[in-house]
């Protein structure tokens, strides 16, 4: 059941990266009640841990899921946006972070994992991961506009004897 579950979370996320805006609604949905589905939506509230010292966040650091996963969000987040411009990832890396804290408040209602503020750190890591994979595709899309158009473009002067 818990693999089904994150297929089908993750199953919304491919036609919400081609911006598919009923997919992403659902993405981010199914995202948040996945949590409190595990438990038969069952109410075990647990105290929240806002304590932030070091040997946490070491531990909190290597939580690779949630790397990837918010990664992954900020991907299909930024997607949604029309511009292509710095406010669609600024926009985007708040919506992850409101993301991942809401994950970790269905954690602590759920009673199904531990509630951890600290946890937000690996999940603003996965957005910043998302950012520089973000930039780095205009990187290259931009370098491959470049050199398409110099290859479209007529030749004067020394270049045109080379």
């Amino acid at each position: 059941m818990k693999l089904l579950g994150a297929l089908l979370v993750w199953a919304f996320a491919i036609p919400a990266l081609w911006r598919v805006r009923w997919a992403y609604v659902a993405f981010v949905a199914l995202g948040l009640l996945y949590l409190p589905a595990m438990t038969g939506f069952r109410v075990n509230p647990q105290r929240c841990d806002f304590a932030f010292n070091t040997p946490v966040l070491i531990q909190s650091l290597s939580n690779y899921p949630h790397i990837i996963q918010f990664s992954l969000f900020f991907l299909v987040t930024v997607r949604q946006f029309r511009s292509s411009g710095w406010q669609s990832l600024g926009w985007s890396t708040g919506l992850t972070m409101l993301m991942g804290a809401a994950v970790e408040i269905a954690e602590g209602v759920s009673g199904l994992h531990h509630c951890k503020a600290i946890d937000l750190v690996p999940d603003f890591i996965g957005a910043m991961l998302g950012v520089m994979v973000v930039l780095l595709a205009r990187t290259i899309a931009s370098a491959k506009r470049s050199r398409r158009n110099d290859d479209d473009s007529p030749h004067t002067g020394s270049q045109a004897i080379l």
